[in-house]
Order: C-alpha cells, then structure tokens, then sequence
C-alpha cells in the first residue's frame, strides 16, 4: 500500500479526527454565550478554519481547523479505510453498510449545511399567507404603488446591497445606488453621534436619524438589523440628463418611506427578504393549551387550509410539535405565537438533504443487526461443533 494510501486509510487519523471534533464541540459550546448558537456554527462548524482577531496586528488568523475541515479528512479516511482495507464479502456486509451509512451522514451533514434555508411565515387566524420571510437574509424593496388595483415589487437581495453598487432596474426610471450597507446598525439621532458628513439622507427619515453599525450577532433570541443609504439617480433621457433625485436612510423594522417620481408612487423599504409560494396558506384556528392550573405549555398547534393555486386543491393540516406539514420541498413547523394566541409562527425550512440522515441512520441500524446477528450465529455454530465433537 502507497504511504499516501496507508496514511489516509490509518486508524491514527481516525483517532485524529474524532478528537479534534471533541475539542472543536468543546469550544464550540462554550462559545455559544458570546456568539450564541447560528455564531458558533458558522464559526466552528460551517468553517474550514477557526480563526481569531489580533487586535495589534489588525488581521484574523487560523488557529484551528474548522468542521469542514475536519469532516472532510473524516470522509476521506472512512472511504479510503472501506474501499482498502475490507473484501466486499458476505462476512464484511455489516460493516460495508456501516461505513456507507457514516459516509451518507457526512455528506448529507455537508448538504445541510450548505443548501438549507431557514425562514418563517407569520399568519393571522383567520388571514392567509402567500410568503415566506428569511431568518437572515434581508431585501430593499421598491413598491410602485400607482396602480390602486395592485402593487409592483422591486426586490433588491441582500447580496447586491453588500456590494454597495449601481443597480439598473429596467422598469424603474431611475438607478439605484447603495451608498452604505450595514449588516447590523443602531438608530441615533442626527448629531447625537459623529457621523461621515458626506453619507448622510436628504429625505425621509434620515433627516432626522443616522444609522450606525454595531456587531451582528448570532443569538438567537436576538436579530440583526440591517440598514441601507440608498441614493437614486434619474436615468438620462433625450430631453434630460441624469441627475439626484434623493439619499434615504432605510432600516429593517421602520416603515416603507413614500416619494413621487414623474407622476408615479413609490414606497421603499429594507425587510426580511420575501420568497412567494405557488400557494396559499389560511390559518382557521390557533389552539395553546396549558397544563391544568397553571401557564406552563402543553401544547400549540395550527389548523390550517392549504390551497394550491396549480391545482385548485385545498387541504386541510393540523401543524403541532413534532407534527409539521411538508409541502413540495418546504416544510412548515409550529415555531410559536403571537397576540394573545390569535398570531401563528411558522418556521419553513428547505433542506434538499433532509432525507439523508434517516437514510443513514437505517444503512447503519441494518448494518449493526446484520454484522452481530452474523457474528452470533458464527458463535453458535462453533458452539455445537464443539459440543458435537
């Protein structure tokens, strides 16, 4: 066997890695009450090194190997261990399927972590929703709402914005240019706060207000608040050339800021970023029972009609814990309420590697009763020849 291979395929790095994914969940834990729990795994799981800021030196530097890292020498190794080390034979099925099974974790692991989105929906009783809101991800919407019979939305994602670039919408008579973006911010009252003079809004809210970064954080009863200074640019035309038409400050949570543009309507807005859903969802009735005599929950669930406007089919759901609905690849899990139980939180998850874990949770159970119940009827049998001789 080449050293290489041998290397690869040692149960030295086997030992290697499994105690590095021990110190790794170590520090990871302990790091949950600072960054808390989605900033310690983005920083020690979703990461291929750990790495640390030197204040002095004004750089991040690695100082141990992240999840990706470690999971990846951990894949290599079992499949190298497998296809090396083990006949494919009747004596070794077990333990064939044992190592598929690891290897089908690994890799749905990886797929999770990669491909899954997370997001809510928040449905009134009685109302009905058509779309779902990100968890981490905002947009910059810009609403033409000159039409009274409906509204058109210009969504800018959160990844444009990051740029803090020109953007040229076609439909829109004007550019869009993202002066600032800031993942996290505070609102301050303009001159309580020193600020950079030249990026200060001359409409809206922002006459009065300033936005300032601070840390984003990763806790989860806690939300950053993303904000924008977004300045728009007339497009230049035959009869005129480009010029300002205005610099607005917009921030999650603040309401949509109206303004008026060669006879047309618009309102602009920073919001969790939106994903619409080929069907709606009406919530009929939000039930939160308690134990007897007291204000300990016992259980919540929604009653909820699902029509698909594809189909025209309505169906009927009772959503509760560990009883979500699962429509097309999304699936929709109680997440908690609101206004006094007439408010249903759902939290929408899409995972295209969500089936993976059970796959292989079944690839190893079968494999562990397979490769004993082999090995104990081995036994037995030297057992009565033993006996019989």
């Amino acid at each position: 066997m080449k050293p290489i291979l041998k290397f690869l395929s040692s149960l030295e790095l086997t030992i290697l890695c499994l105690s590095l994914s021990i110190v790794l969940i170590f520090f990871g834990t302990l790091d949950q009450a600072n960054l808390g729990i989605h900033g310690a795994t983005e920083k020690y799981f979703y990461s291929v090194f750990v790495y640390r800021y030197i204040d002095s030196l004004g750089i991040s530097v690695p100082y141990m190997p992240g999840g990706y890292l470690i999971g990846f020498a951990f894949l290599i190794n079992i499949v190298t261990v497998t296809f090396t080390r083990f006949t494919f034979n009747r004596r070794k099925l077990g333990i064939w399927m044992i190592h598929l099974g690891v290897i089908l974790l690994l890799i749905g692991e990886f797929i999770s972590s990669v491909f899954q989105e997370e997001a809510s929906m928040t449905i009134d009783e009685g109302e009905t929703a058509r779309y779902t809101e990100s968890f981490r991800y905002s947009e910059l919407a810009l609403i033409d709402t000159t039409d009274p019979e409906k509204d058109r939305v210009y969504a800018i994602p959160e990844e444009m914005m990051k740029r803090e670039q020109q953007i040229n919408v076609e439909e829109l008579p004007f550019y869009v240019s993202i002066e600032e973006f800031l993942p996290n911010s505070a609102l301050q009252r303009r001159g309580s706060f020193p600020t950079n003079s030249m990026k200060l809004a001359n409409k809206g809210i922002g006459l009065s207000h300033v936005a300032i970064e601070i840390p984003k954080t990763g806790k989860t009863d806690e939300r950053n608040i993303p904000s924008a200074l977004v300045t728009l640019f007339a497009k230049a035309t035959e009869q005129r050339e480009s010029e300002v038409i205005g610099t607005w400050l917009a921030r999650e949570f603040m309401p949509p800021q109206s303004f008026s543009y060669e006879g047309r309507d618009y309102m602009m807005q920073v919001r969790r970023k939106r994903e619409y859903v080929p069907y709606e969802i009406t919530l009929l009735d939000f039930s939160h029972d308690r134990y007897l005599g007291t204000n300990i929950p016992k259980n919540f669930s929604s009653d909820v009609l699902l029509k698909d406007n594809r189909t025209g089919q309505e169906q009927e759901f009772l959503i509760y814990m560990n009883n979500p609905l699962r429509y097309d690849d999304l699936t929709f899990y109680q997440q908690g309420f609101m206004n006094d139980d007439t408010t249903s939180i759902l939290q929408v998850v899409r995972n295209p590697g969500r089936s993976l874990p059970y796959i292989s949770c079944t690839v190893i159970t079968l494999g562990l009763m397979y490769q004993f119940g082999y090995s104990l009827i081995r036994y037995s049998d030297r057992r009565k020849k033993k006996a019989a001789a």
